[in-house]
């Protein structure tokens, strides 16, 4: 949620409110998160926070990513050996690389669904013990084939280190030191890339066969099953906590439970956080860089200075070390910037990217062996932050609730885009220019693709404060309805609040604020192209909102897709859309089935029950609908969205292109629906049909609501209805 914005002061409350009165001014609230005159004061020590949450966690979590770090560095610096025992070419030993680049990514989107909705710290021991069984059984490997098939199943281990790992630590620790806990987490890379891969090698080197180096994946199995003994924490409790601290709210207000948002549903809302979508289209480019320079660089220190496996470890320990240079950097400034600027460790990414590119295109090109490995130094070193700054601000834009998938999509785009470039791309460049010199001319091309990289993080770091803004609002709706419920108050059929929606970059929902009781029918009025079909859309699934929030019957439905929104007991009826011409009438009542097809009585009863209020359809029952009157499908639609005996029913142009006497029946049939106990939201153009179905009217003009009252108030509303009824004003308008 907000994340470290809100962490270790105490906003004044009636600045505070008076911000959330004024949501619309989004850098008004982004200032109250991090007011310059009170984010600048010093964050309690790093070891009074362990003491106080646990070192366990952070101590564990981190040597279950060196493990996995120190095997695949390894894998890259005996490439040779593989090459030579497999008989492959460069662009074989990329595919290979790539293969279990790519299974990390098939690993890691299952594996942060399982987290979200389940326990982060048991996917962290079941992905280190699995991958410690096949890590090592891949020393037994007799051709290319089945390594790579057991690298595929052993790249789970790595599958979970920035995904679920940087997941939990967000919520076993406080805000105010997490910029501080993801550096000593991130200590595995530097670690694996030095201590490990100097054991590695030095096992390799006195076994004289590299199988025996994949047996450091055995040291995963007693991390493993420690990780079982660490507690799970509550997913966000650390934002909301200071959230509502900050705005004099009771921080043991019942949260409430919303059913679980898929996975197509969790990506759609993740990329509507726009810093969030500029990070990703930098770490698709970003993972060319990722991929290939590891793999290919052990190559080109082979090939140019006659490197062996005990001398490219040397240089790539050397390498790594200068990620100790880096950390230190992000480990003391990255809680304060991101306290005084919450923009700028975007911005510190971008160049650290861009200066990482530029370095090591230089690294290439100098004759000497240490000039070579001077370059990479500081070229890594000036890529150590990077990691950091993006973990901050993905900490606090992502909603807890999506974080561990959030951080899996930076592995989707670094694998499947850049990843795929990095490993095949640059090994079918490499072999088509053929020697050293086609090593040299593929690794060339990281350098301007890290720009690009940097100038993408830079554009998003715009959107932070924004991003950060609406995570706070949502935080403080979510527990004001939490309030008002533990204060008794009465559960509405329907809450839109905050919601605007955009097709594309064409906003046309602004700051909708409504809420239908339980039992009450309501016309929605306006102009065509006003937006009130879009908010039906919204409502019942088929769209999902950029900002705001969807309550039915005091869940949150906002981000559910609409077989989920059906199970919610809501229906939507579009006029004229409705049925399947091809189809029977019989078979399009059987569509109405689908929901509950599996309860035969219920089904049954529902078909008798839509005969009953539409008797003219019985005899038509094997009839086209295609062939129905428009009146008569009309009913029809309406009869099979009725068969779900819905709680919440909403219409849109019921009447539309119908005779008088067929839209008065069906109005009438309407009318009883909603005397029975069913809520009723219905888009109408005709004022006075409004003003005699329904009590309460909303009017919406240019995507926001200009009325919410009585309709008999509405009709005096000459400022709303003239422009847009003109032939029904001289009657409806006195």
């Amino acid at each position: 949620m907000a994340g470290d914005a809100l962490f270790d002061f105490t906003v004044p409350d009636e600045l505070l409110q008076e911000a959330v009165a004024k949501h619309r001014d989004q850098d008004l609230v982004a200032d109250v998160a991090v007011m310059p005159g009170t984010g600048e004061g010093k964050a309690p020590p790093l070891t009074g926070i362990l003491r106080k949450y646990g070192y366990a966690p952070l101590v564990l979590l981190t040597a279950a990513a060196i493990v996995p770090g120190t095997f695949s560095n390894g894998i890259a610096i005996i490439g040779k050996n593989l090459e030579h025992s497999f008989h492959m070419h460069n662009t074989a030993l990329a595919a290979v690389a790539f293969v279990a680049q790519v299974a990390q990514l098939l690993w890691a989107v299952p594996l942060a669904l399982w987290a979200d909705r389940g326990s982060r710290r048991l996917v962290a021991a079941v992905a280190l013990l699995i991958f410690a069984a096949f890590g090592s059984f891949m020393a037994l490997s007799p051709n290319v084939w089945a390594f790579a098939f057991l690298y595929l199943a052993a790249s789970i281990g790595s599958g979970v280190n920035n995904t679920v790992h940087n997941s939990y630590l967000s919520d076993a620790y406080p805000t105010e030191g997490r910029g501080r806990i993801f550096s000593w987490h991130y200590l595995a890379t530097p670690i694996s890339q030095t201590v490990g891969i100097l054991i590695f090698g030095f096992v390799v080197t006195v076994a004289h066969d590299w199988r025996y180096g994949l047996l450091v994946a055995l040291a995963g199995i007693p991390i493993g099953f420690a990780l079982f003994t660490i507690n799970e924490p509550d997913k966000g409790a650390n934002e909301a906590s200071h959230i509502l601290k900050a705005s004099g709210m009771d921080l043991h207000t019942q949260q409430e439970k919303a059913p679980r948002v898929l996975l197509g549903s969790a990506i759609t809302r993740l990329l509507r956080v726009r810093s969030l979508y500029y990070e990703l289209i930098a770490v698709g480019i970003l993972g060319f860089a990722g991929t290939g320079a590891p793999l290919f660089g052990s190559l080109f220190f082979a090939d140019k200075f006659h490197l062996d496996v005990a001398g490219r470890s040397e240089v790539y320990a050397i390498i790594g070390l200068a990620a100790f240079l880096g950390l230190p950097a992000a480990y003391v400034l990255g809680d304060r910037y991101f306290r005084r600027a919450p923009q700028r460790p975007l911005v510190i990414a971008g160049i650290c990217i861009s200066a990482y590119g530029l370095l090591y295109i230089a690294s290439l090109y100098v004759p000497k062996l240490w000039m070579c490995v001077a370059l990479q130094t500081l070229a890594n070193a000036a890529v150590t932050p990077l990691a950091i700054c993006i973990f901050l601000t993905l900490a606090a834009t992502a909603p807890p609730e999506m974080r561990t998938i959030c951080f899996a999509m930076f592995g989707v785009y670094s694998l499947v885009f850049g990843g795929f470039t990095g490993s095949v791309l640059l090994g079918a460049v490499s072999d088509a220019v053929g020697g050293l010199h086609g090593i040299i001319v593929a690794l060339t091309l990281i350098g301007p693709v890290c720009v690009v990289g940097g100038i993408f993080l830079v554009v998003g770091s715009r959107y932070v404060r924004r991003d950060i803004t609406l995570v706070i609002e949502d935080v403080l709706e979510r527990y004001a309805e939490g309030k008002r419920r533990q204060a008794g108050g009465e559960i509405p059929a329907l809450q839109v609040h905050n919601l605007d929606f955009y097709y594309g970059a064409n906003q046309v929902l602004f700051d909708m604020n409504f809420e239908v009781a339980d039992g009450e029918m309501v016309a929605l009025l306006g102009t065509n192209g006003a937006g009130k079909s879009t908010l039906l859309r919204a409502v019942s699934g088929l769209e999902h909102p950029h900002r705001g929030v969807v309550r039915i019957f005091g869940v949150n439905c906002t981000y559910l897709e609409p077989e989920q929104i059906i199970g919610q007991g809501v229906a939507l009826l579009v006029g004229g859309k409705m049925t399947f011409p091809g189809l029977t009438v019989r078979d399009n009542l059987k569509i109405g089935e689908h929901s509950f097809r599996r309860e035969r009585v219920r089904a049954a009863q529902a078909m008798d029950e839509a005969l009953d209020v539409f008797p003219s359809l019985s005899a038509r029952l094997d009839q086209p609908a295609g062939t129905l009157s428009g009146g008569e499908q009309q009913m029809l639609a309406l009869a099979r969205v009725m068969m779900t005996r819905p709680r919440l029913l909403m219409i849109d142009e019921l009447a539309l292109g119908l005779a008088p006497m067929t839209v008065d029946r069906l109005m009438e049939i309407v009318r009883r629906v909603n005397a029975e106990g069913t809520t009723v939201v219905l888009v109408e153009q005709s004022v006075n049909r409004a003003v005699h179905l329904a009590h309460r009217a909303l009017f919406v003009e240019r995507g926001s609501i200009r009325f919410d009252g009585p309709t008999t108030e509405l009709l005096d509303r000459d400022d709303l209805l003239r422009p847009v009824f003109l032939a029904e004003a001289g009657t409806g308008i006195g």
